[in-house]
């Protein structure tokens, strides 16, 4: 990749962004010197890092690589024999014992090594140090002071040292307090001088107390004496003290040997280490611009005869990674599958060179593994170069003009750039005569279309608008511009070519009508038709625009309209149906209760001995009469609950393994038997069976035709998980997946569902909310309890 380019994009402040949200030095550095690849694999390897470190910090967001210190330069000086301090010590053992956590802590993550393949071999990569960090543990301690346990011949010695230094201060100290020194002692302290301790006595008596002068005071008056009584207790005390430093430096010693021997392993953790954090920093930089992941893209043939064969440019609502998210006004650019170069043309100061840089980040970012600020679905392909000129530049060394200097850049593009180049030209052919620049842009154009790169360039030419529309591979775009406000709206329009708006602006600004028409008089006519056709051009866009938009509203509010009037039937028929039924149900039990009278008036009638009563005593005749009314009424409350529902009966007779619609019910099942002569069949909806009558069935999918001689075996149906993790998929991805899921838990009847999408940046959380709020299968939905997963984590409750 051109060093140039990245600088002209401007791409070392992107990877300032990343660096700044590293926690380790080194990682920091690398995220500094890290750059694009033109390997398509390659690119794709950094895209599944960085998309395993989203997933990670998205399910475990206080993830972290601890407290590790970059201590590449004291292994060196140990692998030079050079002798390392305390602090060293101090430094690797906490880098040992960081990096030691950063893998126990990571493989706790249940299937970590198949959740995150990439990341799991950088852990992997982490050096087991065990010996290294014990030895080390018991040599150093928290601040970097040497330990006891360091050494049992250390521990000796000091104990040794504690001893002899109590013996002389306890000899001084009885000095101090005998009487017979009371007269010569000016002060009653004990204190040190050149590392020895003596005593404070006065000059005039110091023959009282033999010893070694090792210092006066200033008024000469004090003499500080190590009195002869202790110079062997403080001679053994400085040996010992002595001994101990040695024993120090032979510890420091086999320590820093230690470290040598260790360096490769030492310096693969450091790496392993850095290369975590980067891809962590990765996943927080896409965090903060709420970036998504592009699609890598490698088409096997150009759309269109002026189309690229292989490489696409397709963002959408991209928006410039170093301008402020809140303002930034996002961008469409589709470049390769019609055309191979785009042609922006506007204003100054209107959005030209922001979308070319935007371009040329997007794909710099995406090559380097970083996801980029845009919609789903943006896709780029992975171009072997990509080259730019952008900006005012003159060459003060070449004592080239700024004219010269993009000549020179274009120059050498030319002879570089291949099918597989991304070029960004801004201005081109901009810095001379008007005319001759508009001509060398034009041919500046047609050397690239030969060479079949992708490439995206602005200008002020309006001859190379018109050039744009008659050239097969190449495309016109222009930044709009609005007259009202006499300011840029900094939107891309594809397809459009900018206008020359210099008359317009200056008339809205109040120059004399006849200074405007005089300049009018100076255009060329073609130039002003251009304009007008121009004009017209973006009305009927902006026209066709408004006139999709109400069309797009009108759909939904028929949709919405049709959903609610089916809703209305649906409820009709269960009412009518349900109103039927009470009917019928009330006449049946008349019914029941005529046909009890009718039993027992027979078996009156057949038993004379019995007494009946006058109100009984119907005639043989009237008895047989009403028997064959009772009989005619239950044929006919029979037809009628047959026909209860409308007959919707299919052309074809239903037969079992037909998935049908229960309308009254609202719900679908699958026939799984009849009864009654065929005139019902039992439909299993779920874990339940109902009875319903074959009028009112609706055949949904018909059962598949068997097969002569096929043995068919049904499979007892799955068991549904409780849970669904989404974490990883994209939102389209996910939607498929979540409808898929909920149909079958509700098929095994689930009360409710854990459905497991993260935090991130809340995208796919809402849009599994918004699938919720409207699916047919539910009915209501919750964030999960905090200690049950909180924002990561929807619980979703079925109808029953």
């Amino acid at each position: 990749m051109s060093y140039e380019a990245s600088r002209q994009l401007e791409f070392d402040r992107v990877l300032e962004l990343l660096a700044q949200r590293c926690q380790y030095s080194v990682a920091a550095e690398r995220a500094r010197e890290i750059g694009p690849s033109g390997d398509a694999s390659r690119v794709a390897y950094l895209l599944a890092v960085t998309r395993e470190a989203v997933t990670l910090l998205t399910t475990y967001p206080s993830f972290t690589v601890g407290g590790v210190r970059d201590i590449r330069p004291l292994v060196e000086r140990a692998r030079r024999g050079s002798l390392l301090s305390a602090g060293d010590l101090r430094d690797a053992l906490d880098t040992i014992q960081a990096a030691r956590e950063l893998r126990r802590t990571f493989f706790k993550i249940p299937d970590a090594n198949e959740l995150y393949p990439n990341l799991s071999e950088f852990v992997e990569a982490i050096a087991d140090l065990a010996g290294l960090e014990a030895d080390l543990g018991r040599t150093v301690g928290p601040r970097g002071e040497i330990l006891d346990t360091a050494s049992e011949r250390l521990a000796e010695i000091r104990r040794e040292v504690r001893i002899a230094h109590r013996r002389l201060l306890d000899r001084l100290n009885r000095m101090l307090t005998d009487a017979a020194y009371a007269g010569a002692i000016q002060d009653a302290i004990v204190t040190m001088r050149e590392g020895r301790y003596v005593i404070p006595v006065r000059a005039d008596r110091r023959a009282q107390i033999p010893g070694v002068v090792h210092a006066t005071s200033a008024s000469g008056q004090t003499l500080f004496v190590e009195p002869m009584a202790v110079v062997e207790l403080n001679n053994r005390w400085r040996e010992l003290q002595m001994a101990e430093e040695h024993e120090i430096e032979a510890i420091l010693r086999a320590r820093s040997d230690q470290i040598a021997a260790a360096a490769d392993d030492l310096d693969q953790t450091v790496e392993a280490v850095a290369a975590i954090d980067l891809a962590l920093a990765k996943a927080r930089l896409a965090f903060s611009m709420r970036a998504v992941e592009p699609i890598l893209v490698e088409a096997s043939g150009p759309g269109a005869p002026g189309g690229h064969p292989r490489h696409r440019i397709d963002l959408r609502q991209a928006r410039h990674p170093l301008l402020d998210p809140d303002t930034v006004v996002p961008i469409d650019v589709r470049i390769g599958e019609t055309y191979r170069i785009l042609v922006v043309t506007g204003p100054n100061t209107g959005g030209k060179t922001v979308a070319l840089k935007t371009v040329g980040l997007m794909t710099l970012m995406a090559q380097t593994g970083l996801f980029i600020p845009a919609a789903d679905g943006s896709a780029l392909s992975v171009f072997s170069a990509v080259y730019a000129d952008i900006g005012d530049e003159q060459s003060i060394e070449q004592s080239l003009s700024t004219f010269s200097a993009h000549v020179t850049k274009i120059i050498a593009m030319l002879r570089s750039a291949d099918a597989d180049s991304l070029v960004l030209l801004d201005e081109i052919g901009a810095g001379t005569d008007p005319q001759e620049g508009s001509a060398l842009a034009r041919a500046i154009i047609s050397a690239l279309l030969e060479r079949g790169v992708i490439a995206m360039v602005t200008t002020h030419y309006s001859e190379l608008k018109a050039f744009a529309y008659v050239t097969e591979g190449t495309e016109n775009a222009s930044v709009e511009f609005d007259l009202r406000t006499l300011s840029p709206t900094y939107r891309l329009l594809l397809g459009v070519a900018g206008q020359s708006n210099a008359l317009a602006i200056a008339e809205r600004l109040g120059m004399p009508r006849e200074v405007i028409e005089a300049a009018r008089s100076y255009l060329s006519p073609g130039a002003e038709r251009a304009d007008e056709l121009l004009t017209e051009i973006r009305r009927r866009r902006a026209e066709a625009e408004k006139a999709l938009a109400a069309a797009r509203d009108q759909q939904r509010a028929a949709e919405r309209a049709r959903r609610q009037a089916e809703e209305a039937l649906r409820e009709a028929e269960q009412a009518r149906a349900a109103a039927r039924e009470d009917a019928l149900a009330e006449l049946a039990e008349e019914l029941r209760e005529a046909r009890d009278l009718l039993r027992r008036l027979r078996a009156r009638a057949e038993a004379p001995a019995t007494p009946i009563s006058p109100a009984e005593r119907p005639a043989s005749q009237d008895v047989e009469a009403l028997g064959e009314e009772l009989r005619r009424a239950q044929e006919r409350v029979r037809q009628a609950a047959r026909r209860r529902r409308p007959r919707t009966a299919p052309a074809e007779p239903l037969r079992v393994g037909d998935m049908v619609e229960i309308p009254s019910l609202g719900m679908e099942g699958e026939i799984v038997g009849f009864a009654d002569g065929g005139e019902e069949a039992d439909v299993q909806v779920g874990a339940f069976k109902v009875r319903q009558p074959v009028s009112a069935l609706r055949r949904v999918r018909s059962a598949p035709a068997p097969r002569q001689a096929t043995r068919v075996t049904v499979p007892a149906a799955p068991s549904v998980d409780q849970e669904i993790n989404l974490l990883g998929r994209r939102v389209a991805e996910a939607q498929e997946e979540l409808e898929t899921y909920l149909d079958a838990a509700a098929r095994a009847s689930l009360p409710w569902v854990r459905i497991v999408h993260g935090k991130g940046t809340g995208a796919l959380r809402a849009a599994v909310h918004e699938m919720l709020q409207r699916h047919p299968l539910v009915e209501r939905f919750e964030t999960a309890e905090p200690n049950a997963g909180g924002d990561g984590v929807t619980v979703a409750f079925l109808k029953g």
